[in-house]
C-alpha cells in the first residue's frame, strides 16, 4: 500500500495479503527461431489454497499459473501439475540450471529482460488508476489483492507481447559465442 492511516501513537497494521500481493515471478521462455513461450506466473500463496482454487480460473487464459509459498521458481513448481507430462509428450527433456551456471545457461538475461523490464514501467506509468473492484470498492490508493496480481498479470502479458522474434533472434545471434 501506498499510505497508511493509523491513529496518533498507533501503530499501523497491515493484513499478510496486504503487504505480500505483489509477490510473483514470471518466467520467460523463447525458442531459438524467436518464437516466445507463454509466460509462467508463479503466485506467493498455498497450492490449493484460495488463489488457486478461485482465482486461476479468472486469470488469462493461454499461460501457466502456479503457487509456491515464497513466489519462487523451485523444486516444487518444476513437479506442478502435468508440466513434465506435458514436456515428455512433446519430445522435451526439462532439467534445472546448475547452480551458478545463469551466465551460461541464460545468455539473453540483459538483452531480453532489460527491454522487458522497460516495457513493464512504461505500461506501468500509462496505466490508468485501477477505479473499483467487482465488490465495487473504490479505494483507488489500496486496491484488493487479486485486483493488484491480475492487474500485475495482464500487465505481464502485455510488456511480452511487445518482444518481437526479430528481437530475440538478433539476441541470439549476439549472445552466443563466435569461435575465433
Amino acid at each position: 500500500p501506498r499510505y497508511i492511516w493509523s491513529k496518533m501513537g498507533g501503530t499501523p497494521k497491515l493484513s499478510k495479503g496486504e503487504k505480500h500481493s505483489y509477490r510473483m515471478t514470471a518466467v520467460l521462455t523463447i525458442r531459438r527461431d524467436g518464437e516466445k513461450l507463454p509466460i509462467l506466473f508463479i503466485i506467493k500463496g498455498q497450492f490449493g489454497g484460495r488463489i488457486d482454487t478461485k482465482e486461476f480460473p479468472t486469470y488469462p487464459a493461454g499461460h501457466f499459473y502456479a503457487m509456491q509459498s515464497k513466489a519462487w521458481m523451485d523444486a516444487e513448481v518444476w513437479r506442478y501439475k502435468e508440466g513434465l507430462t506435458t514436456a515428455a509428450e512433446i519430445g522435451y527433456d526439462v532439467c534445472q540450471p546448475p547452480a551458478n551456471a545463469t551466465l551460461h545457461c541464460q545468455p539473453l538475461d540483459v538483452s531480453i529482460m532489460a527491454p522487458f523490464k522497460r516495457h513493464l514501467r512504461d505500461l506501468w506509468i500509462a496505466e490508468d488508476i485501477i477505479d473499483q473492484d467487482e465488490e465495487g470498492d473504490e479505494d483507488w490508493m489500496s486496491p484488493a489483492a487479486h485486483i493488484k496480481r491480475t492487474t500485475m498479470i495482464k500487465r505481464a502479458i502485455m510488456a511480452w507481447e511487445k518482444i518481437t522474434p526479430e528481437h530475440v533472434r538478433a539476441s541470439f545471434l549476439k549472445a552466443i559465442p563466435k569461435p575465433e
